[in-house]
């Protein structure tokens, strides 16, 4: 399981994260976190979704998280670098004219 404070991996039998000495509350629930790539390619398709998963997740699954927000970014930034390539293009391609 991770920690509710810290994020980081620790055993399910440990009273306190070793890392941040937060209390591991008995009975909490093990949460799955493998930040597989579908979360990347979710938040790239559709950047408000990943940015809201990152936002929910940044405590709870940190590493799915992560993928969620760097699909978000990368969904943002890419059209804006297309459309900049785009322009860029368009104007070589006026004073070849």
């Amino acid at each position: 399981m991770y920690c509710r404070n810290c994020g980081k991996e620790i055993d399910n039998n440990l009273a306190q994260c070793p890392y941040c000495n937060t209390p591991v509350m008995q009975g909490q629930t093990v949460v799955e976190d493998n930040g597989g790539a579908w979360w990347s390619i979710l938040g790239c398709c559709f950047p408000i979704v990943g940015l809201i998963l990152y936002i929910v997740w940044k405590d709870t699954k940190p590493k799915s998280s992560k993928e969620a927000g760097i699909g978000a970014l990368i969904g943002v930034l890419l059209p804006i670098f297309v459309y900049l390539l785009i322009i860029i293009l368009a104007f070589i391609s006026y004073e070849l004219l």
